[in-house]
């Protein structure tokens, strides 16, 4: 049996989800002859639906965690790159990031007013630091809301080892690009993304590395 790239995984998964929504606005019908079987339908979209008798339908919460995971994993030849402010206290400033998917993983940050370059990935990928939470299992959906307008699903983070994680996350219920992290450790610290992407390894954009 072979493994679906992760991308095409989610895609897979997003297309199963789309045709869910689009038969739930279509009438019911007494038979319905020369539909296509879709096995898996227990995808993100199970969070909307109802039993019968009205009793909610159980959290997918695997699949859900699988996506995520899916879309914080960076496709070979690429180039991470995010974009945030982080609230500490009173104080909020920039954060910016840049980091290449393959050896020798060069990275670019800009946080608290200074600028660092490297190699070997950088501690400070927030992004990073969640898709471990969320592979190691120490993430749980929490449930769904929307966030500044955007449909979201709401992550609760217990056991990390360090400051960045331990409290809620909200990731795009359309991508899984994470919208913001609020940590409760150390303080607390406030991080709202502006910018997640991938790009391309090409010339141009490997000299925002340096």
């Amino acid at each position: 049996m072979t493994e679906l790239h992760a991308g095409l995984e989610l895609f897979r998964d997003q297309l199963r989800d789309a045709v869910a929504r689009d038969l739930t606005r279509r009438p019911r019908r007494r038979a319905v002859r020369g539909l296509i079987p879709v096995a898996g339908m227990a995808g993100a979209a199970a969070l909307v639906l109802t039993l019968r008798g009205g009793a909610p339908a159980p959290i997918a919460e695997g699949a859900i965690m699988r996506h995520v995971a899916a879309a914080l994993s960076a496709p070979p030849a690429s180039i991470l790159h995010e974009r945030a402010l982080v609230t500490s206290g009173s104080t909020t400033a920039p954060y910016e990031l840049w980091v290449e998917s393959s050896a020798p993983y060069a990275y670019r940050v800009l946080k608290w007013g200074h600028e660092g370059t490297g190699a070997g990935g950088d501690s400070s990928d927030f992004a990073a630091a969640l898709r471990s939470m969320v592979q190691s299992g120490q993430a749980r959906v929490d449930g769904l809301t929307t966030y500044a307008g955007v449909p979201a699903f709401k992550l609760s983070i217990t056991g990390s080892s360090t400051r960045f994680l331990n409290g809620t996350a909200y990731v795009s219920r359309d991508d899984y690009h994470p919208l913001e992290i609020d940590t409760t450790d150390g303080g607390g610290e406030r991080i709202v993304f502006q910018a997640y992407e991938y790009l391309p390894a090409t010339p141009a954009n490997l000299q925002l590395l340096k």
